[in-house]
Formats: C-alpha cells, sequence, structure tokens
C-alpha cells in the first residue's frame, strides 16, 4: 500500500489532523491512493479528493462545520469501503 498526499494546502493549524484523519480512514488497502486537500476561503470549505487502484475516484466538499477532522475521516472511510461493494 502507499497513500500520498500530493497536496496540503489546508490552514496550517489543520493540516497534520486532518492527513491523520485520511491516512486512518483509507487503513490497510492495496494499491496506490493519491490526496489532495485544498481549502477555499471565499467559500468556507475544504476540498478532499482521493483517487485509488482501479479508477476509484472520490472528491467532497466540507464547509462550515464539516471541516472537522473527524468528519472528513468517516466521509472517506465510507467512500473507501463502499467501492467494496
Amino acid at each position: 500500500m502507499s497513500v500520498q498526499i500530493q497536496r496540503n494546502d489546508l490552514p496550517p493549524d489543520a493540516r497534520e489532523p486532518v492527513n491523520s484523519a485520511v491516512l486512518s480512514a483509507i487503513g490497510e488497502v492495496e494499491g496506490v491512493w493519491l490526496i489532495s486537500m485544498t481549502a477555499e476561503p471565499a467559500a468556507n470549505a475544504w476540498d478532499i479528493e482521493v483517487q485509488g487502484p482501479n479508477g476509484f475516484h472520490w472528491e467532497r466538499r466540507f464547509s462550515g462545520g464539516d471541516r472537522d477532522a473527524d468528519v472528513i475521516s468517516e466521509a472517506v472511510r465510507s467512500a473507501v469501503l463502499d467501492r467494496a461493494a
């Protein structure tokens, strides 16, 4: 398994907690996974994009109170688990 954070432009105080949350959410899966996290201050939002093996692609905008490491972790975990279903 290889999970690579390609881009993390989140605010400095959120970078490490969200990195850890996303890595934990993906867990021990096969293949190469690429993660991009960007901030959109004008929209009060963060965009998270996950690309994985076999054409897996997921992205979501988190705004307001959803800009939380636990909320993001659960959303990523659900997406990764759903791909196997």
